[in-house]
Formats: C-alpha cells, structure tokens, sequence
C-alpha cells in the first residue's frame, strides 16, 4: 500500500450489529499500526445516510444481522458507492454465500473463526483502490496528451524495432490520408514509401544506430500517391535499462516550402541567364557556323573527310551547351548523387572564357583527384554561377577570376572559426578575383538578402543569400576573404564522401578486362555494334542480343560463358525490368547494369531490383569500361 494511505486516516464504514465484534475489528486495526477514522451503522437506513454524507475508503460488513442483511447492504453499497471496497467479515457466511458475495462485487470475505486475515484482506483491498486510481489517473493523463499530440501540426509516429507502426496522431491522418487503424501494426516503410525506401533512409538508419537520432528531409507518398516533402526528427526511445525500444517520428510537411523555394531558384537560374545570353548567343552562332559552311561546301568538293569532322565537333559543341543551358535553366533534380565538382568547375571556367568580357582572364585549377561529395548539381552550378558573376562585376576593368578545387581536411580548431563547421574531410571550391574587393563596413552584410553595391537593375542583392542557403543545405560551410582593391577570394566547403572509387585517375589508361563474357541487350542495333566494338577493344568477350526474348535464350545456352549483362532499361515487348528479372531466375549470381535515359532512374531502379550498376545514356567508352569493371568487382 502506497504512503499516502499512511499518512492519512482511512475512512471505514462498519456495518456490525454486535458491540463485542465491533471494538475486535478496530482494536485489530489499530494494533496493526493503520490509521482509521471509524463509523459503525446498523440499519438500512443509517447505511444509506452515511454513503450520502460521507466517502469512505472501505466498507466492512457482517453477513447475517437481525435488522439488516449483509447481502442488501452490498446491493445498497455498490448502487450508492460503487468504486469503495466491499468487504465481509462473518461468522456464519457459507462458501455459497461467499461465491454469491464475490459475484455481486464484494472484494473479499474473511470468517470471524480466522481473524488473522483480516488485516492483510484490508491492505489488498487498499492498495488494489490506489492502484486502480494511479491506473485512471495515467488514462486519463495519456488521453490529454493524445490529445494534444493530435492538435500538433506534426506527423507523429512511433514504431517499434522491426518498423511496425504503433501510434499515428492526428496530422498524421491529414497529412498522409490513412487512419490511424489502418496503419497500426503496418510496416511504416511499406506504408509511405511503397515499399521502396529512398536513400536517405540508410543514412537514417546507420546515424540512429551511431547516434541514437537523425534529422533530414525525406519525400514520402501519401494514401493517394501524391508525393509529400517532409523534415523529419527520428529518435529512438529507449527503455528504463537504456535498451532501444521504439522510434520515434516527427515529420513536418514541407512540400509547400520546398516548391517556393523550388520557383525561387528557378527565377534566379533565369536571371543569371538572362546575363549571360549575350555571350552564349555569341558562341552558338560560332558553332552553327561551320555546319552551315560546311554543309555547303559538301556540295561543291570532293574532299569530304575533314569538312565532316568540323561539322561534328561544332554540332556537339552547340548539342552541349544547349544541354547545359536546359538543364540548368529546369534544375529537374531532386535527388542528391554522388558529384564530382571539379567538372563542375572546368564547365565553369569554359563559361567564363566563352561568355565573360575578353579583358578578364579566367584560370581554373584543379588536380582530378578531388573526392566525390553527395549533393544536387543543378543548385551547386548556380552557387558557381552566382560568384563568377559577382566577380566579373568586381572587375569592370578586367582581371583575372581563378577557379580551383582540392581536398582539404577540417581539424576541430579550424572548424571553431567557422559557423555550420564541423570537422571531417571537405572539398571546397574557392572563386577569386583581382576586382576592387568587399570593405569591412560591405563585409557585414553581403549575405543579407535584398542587400547589394550593384547599380538599380543590375543585380536583386539575392545571389549570396541564396548561395548560402544550398551549400547549408549540402552539409557544407563558407568562408570568404577580401581586401579592397586586391580583390576577393570566395570559398565553400562541402562534406566528403570517402567511399571506393572506379574512377581512373586523370591522365591513366582505361581497365582493361580479363575475358570476361557481357551479354549487351539493347533495340538499337548501332548501340549494340557500338559496345561490342568497344568492350572487344578492351578485353572482353561481348554477345549481344536485340531483345529480352534473345537475351533470355542467349543466356540458357551459355549461362557459364556470360558473367554480365547490360540492357537497355525501354524497350518494346519486354523491357529491361522484366528481362532483368527472366536473366536473374536463369543464373541468379550474374552481374546486370541498367542503361537508361536519365541518372534519375537509378534510385528508384536499384530500390526495386538488385541492379548492380546504371549506365545514363549517351555514353562514353570511359564511363561503359569503367562501370562494366565496377559491376564486375561487386561481390
């Protein structure tokens, strides 16, 4: 029994015709060291005066009276006081009449011949009142937080260790579409992500089980299958022994956000084309130029060979830049992959010699050796594109703008000096000028947005702002330093990702292979002749096969002679899904690598399937050898 039924006088009610039993019971009591406030009845009438009056904790009861029947005062009790303890102490109550006691809500019946029973009969009859009432009170308490938890704006779950879902609030409902019935026990993964979890999920996973939480931003699909953008702060709860026991999520939909953000990158993508049109106009027409020429001097000469090689090199120069300037004009991608920035920092450079005013020179340096970083391009190409622009307008009269990128490892005591630092392996990307530089008073406020030295109508004062925000976004930091008339140097970091790499060295020779057998599939017969010709060259016995029927019969005959397969990911009849999964049943350890149209793909393929590689079409004969030999190498 709790302390506070000591601490008190417990109420008791004692309906006892017999003087003698009466002073027992309280000298029993007493003598037991419990504190009671004691009222003794005897009629019908004082019982039912005495509940209306007063509450008691305990209600003790003999069985056979002459004026009143114990069995009547516990029908009169439980009508007028049904949650006090009912108990008999008799000396005639028969096992029957005890059964029938209990049945009709008696607690407990203990026989006058065995007083010692009493006593303990009291306690149990106490502490199982305070129980019960502490058991309501955490009811009642859960209930109000339940509540509450269902006004948030958040989605909260809570799910235990193999994923199943065991609380669903309120916003959850709204947010997703499902009740929260029809999710409890689910598996929350198959729940909003259709089976098919994203990749930030394993990084979720590795830092809870590292940390024991991990905040990011996730794209989820609602009961409708509309995707929903959500920031999500998963902890994992843990038991009173510090042993995981659930995890907890609380996702707050930011999809509204992220398409604002989304519009006002794209405005700010079309501003900084809008500056440089100019220029790409200019190097477009110098890449039509031949092949109009040339089209026209076929015409007219023999000598053909050399006029075709013009022309193909100026078309792929214009088909490149009209492919840049699309690409970084939609910003269509969503889902962070591994990048190289040092190629984003060479296609800068050719910008800035191709399209920035001839009396600024610019210089770009980079090793090739730069570790890979996980983030979107299209946002770091507008980060690239924002302070070259800055620091073409801070050399009105030429200069020189250096580009580079390196490795560069941040210990603790750097980090402090930065904010959003932290220590680890980054590779930054430093912008610099020889302009007129940032004073002191300027250098407060650079990064404000709205905030600009530029002339009316000649910049919104949001490119740093806006630079700020995505590398932010990317894990990274920046740092700048200016002297005035000595120019600027602008630098950001972002997180390395130091993970096993396929790719060569700049300046080495492409893998050769050992005589491997690649099965190609693809519908295009030039693709086909394409591969082979260029896996041949590098070592590898190549069949081929123009659908996923052939490739399917190919592989029954020769399952010991194919170690690979590539396929096209669209193609008629059969795609390559389908003929990934027919190959897979044939020869379960065969290696397979997806080609397809967009590096959007691959998540979601790989998600679905075990593809061991994605080859993004067009290719190169680098990236084809280069992936085949990383598939080849996966265990």
């Amino acid at each position: 029994m709790g302390t506070d039924t000591l601490k008190h006088p417990v109420h008791v009610l004692h309906l006892e015709d017999d003087e003698n039993d009466r002073i027992l019971v309280q000298e029993m009591i007493k003598a037991d060291g419990l504190n009671c406030d004691f009222l003794s009845v005897q009629t019908r009438s004082d019982l039912e005066s005495a509940l209306r009056n007063r509450k008691f904790d305990i209600i003790i009861s003999d069985y056979s009276m002459p004026s009143f029947n114990g069995m009547s005062g516990l029908m009169t009790a439980r009508e007028m006081s049904p949650e006090t303890p009912f108990l008999f102490f008799s000396g005639t109550i028969g096992e029957e009449s005890a059964v029938e006691s209990l049945r009709n809500g008696a607690v407990d019946y203990v026989i006058k011949s065995r007083p010692q029973r009493l006593l303990p009969a009291i306690r149990r009859a106490l502490r199982n009142v305070e129980e019960k009432a502490l058991l309501q009170q955490t009811e009642q308490k859960n209930r109000e937080q339940a509540e509450l938890l269902d006004k948030a704006t958040d989605a909260i779950l809570v799910c235990d260790l193999v994923n199943r879902i065991t609380y669903w609030n309120g916003s959850a409902e709204r947010i997703y579409g499902w009740r929260a019935r029809e999710v409890i026990e689910q598996d929350y993964l198959k729940v909003l992500f259709q089976g098919n979890p994203p990749a930030p999920i394993r990084e979720m996973k590795a830092s809870l089980e590292e940390k024991g939480e991990w905040t990011g931003e996730l794209q989820q699909l609602t009961r409708d299958g509309k995707p929903v953008v959500v920031h999500c702060r998963a902890t994992v709860i843990r038991n009173t022994y510090g042993q995981p026991k659930s995890l907890l999520l609380i996702n707050t939909d930011v999809t509204e956000r992220k398409q604002l953000e989304e519009q006002f990158l794209r405005s700010q993508r079309l501003e900084s084309l809008g500056v440089l049109i100019s220029g790409i106009a200019h190097d477009l027409n110098n890449a039509l130029a031949p092949i109009l020429i040339g089209v026209d001097i076929m015409r007219r000469s023999p000598n053909k060979e050399e006029v075709l090689k013009t022309i193909e090199v100026s078309a792929k120069r214009g088909a490149e830049m009209v492919k840049q300037v699309l690409a970084f004009a939609r910003g269509t991608d969503s889902n962070k992959t591994l990048i190289h920035v040092e190629s984003l920092v060479r296609e800068m450079g050719k910008i800035v010699n191709d399209t920035f005013p001839k009396n600024i020179h610019g210089e770009v340096k980079t090793s090739g050796e730069t570790w890979p970083v996980m983030g979107l391009a299209t946002p770091l190409y507008q980060v690239l594109l924002n302070l070259c622009v800055n620091a073409r307008d801070a050399m009105p009269d030429g200069g020189t703008l250096t580009l580079q990128a390196a490795n560069v490892q941040i210990d603790a005591e750097t980090a402090a000096r930065y904010p959003d630092a932290k220590p680890g392996n980054y590779v930054y990307v430093s912008v610099a000028d020889t302009g007129m530089g940032i004073s002191p008073e300027q250098m407060e406020k650079i990064f404000r947005p709205f905030y600009t030295t530029k002339a009316p109508g000649k910049g919104t004062g949001l490119g740093l702002s806006t630079s700020l925000n995505i590398i932010k976004n990317h894990g990274g930091f920046l740092a700048v330093n200016s002297e005035v008339e000595r120019g600027t140097e602008f630098k950001f970091y972002l997180p390395a990702v130091l993970e096993p790499s396929s790719r060569t060295p700049a300046g080495s020779a492409l893998p050769m292979g050992n005589g491997e057998g690649i099965l190609v599939v693809d519908d295009e017969a030039i693709v086909l002749v394409i591969a082979r010709t260029a896996l041949e060259n590098y070592g590898y016995r190549v069949l081929t096969a123009a659908n996923g029927l052939e490739a399917i019969s190919c592989l029954n005959e020769k399952s010991k002679s194919i170690d690979l397969v590539i396929t096209d990911w669209i193609m008629p009849l059969m795609g390559g899904s389908t003929t990934a999964t027919a190959l897979r049943r044939i020869k379960p350890d065969v290696k397979i690598i997806a080609a397809g149209e967009s590096d959007a793909e691959t998540a979601e393929m790989i998600g679905q399937m075990e593809i061991d590689a994605f080859l993004a079409k067009p290719f190169t004969v680098e990236k084809l050898v280069k992936t085949v030999q990383s598939a080849l190498k996966k265990k």
